[in-house]
């Protein structure tokens, strides 16, 4: 049997392109949440490389600028444009494009630096199987959110359009588009960073440092610094 192969698509901005993490960067100024936005895509990118090097999947960048697509900071990996418009319309996008070339696709925010291995091998696993129903799986936020998403089918526009994001319930939401659809799975909970409390979870959320990534040690690190520093 030939093995499903997939995409996972991580959903990026680019310094010096787009405003990023606002929030964040309202407590400790855009040079810091800029650089802790390229240190947790680093993290999230070597996930899913160790992943990618293990299972038939393809990784992307999503970037929100055109203009940006050819960034030495997205080198890595093949790069897709977002798109115009809301995080939706940009999610329906990507759905679109990928599903055209993949049988499953999985997306992926950049601010969950403490993603661990297991949790992508899990999706993917999940997501790779031939079954009789539709597979979808999910990764919830601390915040409502979500920081993984993965479909054996595609969403239409309405769909991803229909859900309200960056809000309290956003996952939940986006399960109520897809209930009865196919078998939902869900992956433990996990914080994305979008304010600077954000930050001390994530120390709490990493687990045994030797487990860590080289690039997952280098965000705990570097909080770390940064809390020595302002103690």
């Amino acid at each position: 049997m030939v093995p499903r192969q997939g995409a996972i698509a991580i959903f990026v901005k680019t310094p010096g392109f787009s405003p990023l993490k606002t929030r964040l960067a309202q407590s400790i100024g855009q040079t810091q949440a800029e650089r802790f936005h390229t240190l947790s895509a680093k993290a999230v990118e070597a996930v899913v490389r160790h992943v990618s090097e293990r299972e038939p999947v393809v990784p992307y960048w999503a970037v929100a600028e055109e203009a940006a697509l050819s960034n030495p900071l997205w080198k890595q990996f093949s790069t897709v444009f977002q798109g115009a418009g809301d995080l939706g319309m940009r999610l329906a996008r990507i759905d679109r494009c990928l599903f055209d070339t993949h049988d499953y696709v999985i997306f992926l925010g950049a601010d969950a630096p403490q993603l661990p291995v297991t949790y992508l091998l899990e999706a993917v696993e999940l997501l790779s199987k031939n079954v009789d129903q539709p597979q979808f799986v999910i990764g919830p936020a601390n915040d409502g959110g979500f920081y993984l998403f993965g479909s054996q089918i595609s969403l239409t526009q309405k769909e991803w359009l229909d859900v309200p994001y960056s809000a309290s319930n956003t996952a939940e939401k986006l399960l109520e588009q897809i209930q009865g659809r196919g078998k939902i799975h869900k992956l433990p909970v996990l914080a994305d960073v979008d304010t600077i409390d954000e930050l001390e979870i994530i120390k709490q959320q990493v687990g045994i440092p030797n487990s860590l990534l080289w690039e997952q040690q280098q965000v705990v690190e570097w909080i770390r610094q940064r809390d020595s520093y302002h103690s």
